[in-house]
């Protein structure tokens, strides 16, 4: 019996691209084909939808590819589309809600208000005398309203937060009086990053970090300070009474500044300079570096990496 002779198979190398790119220069087009098409031709919503139904580990993967895929891999909307697919459940169901709980008299159930369906998710609440504040992980500061309604009785009655608005985007952190008693919380600090103009005569702008007071009874915006641009700023709290408010700011490199305002004055329409000092944490250890605080009317808390705390009592200008 001879022998079958089996040809040789060669392997053929197949040069890629990064789709984001287009083809690689150089290379000479087959006849008869036209120019190869770039995914990056196509709408982001066709492409989300696309790789939407690829499993999760081999999208992980096709975001390390390129710095296009990587933009896509990482978009909400494409690991919304695969929650979705992942829990068709919840498709038909609502999967955040916000609910108050009165903890005072007689009835202490559950009150369903409105959600805003714009917030991305919920970074941190604030309960006023009158509403409540919702910073989303976007930046997005949401006002929700109280409002006089009628029950079916006929009786006027309260009904907590019925309806929402945008008090302002870029925040990056907001205070007010950290004293428990709503009825002290007056005023609204809003830490946010806003556009400012450059120099006269040019047209160029530069993102600027700056304090925004608002009233909390009809959000209306009562002061604006802004800062240099050099400094950036991630946390604000206040110490101190309303002629001697004092308003701590933690910049990115861990370092706190502080100022004094008198919110008496607030509201009357007037401009005037403040002053921002550098404030140390501990004269023992100068150069301690602050991840977060938190605060009360007369002491603050500093939590330093990675679990130091360092108490500051009253008065709150001692060291």
């Amino acid at each position: 019996m001879g022998e079958k002779a089996v040809p040789l198979l060669r392997r053929r190398r197949v040069k890629r691209s990064c789709p984001s790119c287009g083809p690689e220069l150089g290379g000479e087009e087959k006849k008869g084909r036209g120019n190869p098409i770039s995914v990056q031709l196509f709408p982001p919503e066709l492409v989300e939808h696309i790789i939407s139904f690829l499993p999760v580990r081999d999208l992980v993967a096709l975001g390390q590819t390129c710095r296009y895929f990587h933009e896509v891999c990482d978009a909400e909307g494409v690991w919304r589309l695969i929650c979705r697919r992942l829990s068709p459940r919840l498709r038909d169901q609502d999967t955040k809600g916000l609910y108050f709980q009165a903890f005072g008299g007689r009835r202490r159930c559950l009150s369903k208000s409105v959600a805003p369906l714009l917030a991305h998710g919920y970074r941190r609440f604030l309960p006023t005398k009158d509403h409540v504040f919702i910073l989303d992980y976007v930046g997005t500061l949401f006002f929700l309203k109280n409002a006089l309604v009628s029950s079916t009785l006929g009786q006027m009655q309260w009904k907590r937060a019925c309806r929402y608005v945008v008090l302002c985007r870029g925040a990056k952190d907001f205070a007010s009086d950290p004293r428990c008693d709503t009825a002290y919380r007056k005023y609204l600090y809003v830490l946010a990053t806003r556009e400012q103009q450059g120099m006269v005569g040019t047209t160029s702008s530069r993102a600027c970090d700056c304090v925004e007071v608002y009233l909390q009874s009809s959000g209306q915006r009562v002061f604006k300070m802004t800062f240099h641009h050099s400094m950036s700023f991630k946390q604000i709290v206040l110490v101190g009474q309303e002629t001697q408010r004092a308003l701590l700011l933690l910049t990115e490199e861990g370092k706190i500044y502080s100022l004094v305002v008198n919110e008496t004055q607030l509201d009357q329409p007037r401009s005037y300079t403040v002053q921002l000092a550098l404030r140390k944490v501990s004269h023992c250890l100068p150069h301690l570096r602050v991840a977060c605080m938190t605060s009360n009317q007369s002491s603050t808390l500093y939590i330093t990496d990675p679990v130091l705390c360092s108490w500051l009592q009253s008065p709150w200008l001692g060291g």
